[in-house]
């Protein structure tokens, strides 16, 4: 009998070293981190006239072409273009680009092609719907944008 309850201290002593073991090794309390998001600070992009800038969209003779015009650059760092239009067989397309004012007071242009250009160009057909934005950079740091459809 006394080795019986020799046994079974033993085993009760056991369970609470383990228990306690347990309780020691483990982490403290968790707790749930701060989540915190940071959302991207929006930039503030005003809306201006075409006249504004001195903006004109024209197509070439040919109609392969549409010319950018910016007579009114006092005051602009650059400008970042996306033109849209649709082609023969109802197909959306567009083109993207940048002109770099490079000297302020400056009129720019840029011939921008309705079609893809390698080796040889292939021009689209029956282009219709023409759209440009034109995102406008200032030297100031602040941005505007502006639209304007042929």
């Amino acid at each position: 009998m006394k080795n019986q309850n020799l046994v079974i201290a033993g085993v009760i002593a056991l369970i609470i070293v383990l228990i306690g073991g347990f309780f020691i090794l483990s982490p403290g309390k968790k707790t749930e981190p701060d989540l915190v998001t940071k959302l991207p600070i929006e930039e503030q992009i005003t809306e201006i006239n075409p006249e504004d800038i001195g903006l004109t969209l024209t197509a070439s003779a040919d109609n392969r072409k549409v010319i950018l015009e910016v007579n009114k650059t006092e005051g602009l760092s650059g400008l970042d273009y996306e033109l849209s239009y649709i082609s023969k067989g109802d197909i959306p397309r567009g083109v993207i680009g940048h002109v770099d004012i490079e000297q302020e007071g400056d009129p720019v242009a840029q011939s921008i092609t309705l079609g893809t250009c390698s080796d040889v160009c292939h021009y689209d057909e029956d282009v219709s719907d023409i759209k440009i934005i034109v995102k406008v950079s200032k030297t100031d740091g602040s941005t505007a944008q502006v639209e304007k459809s042929l």
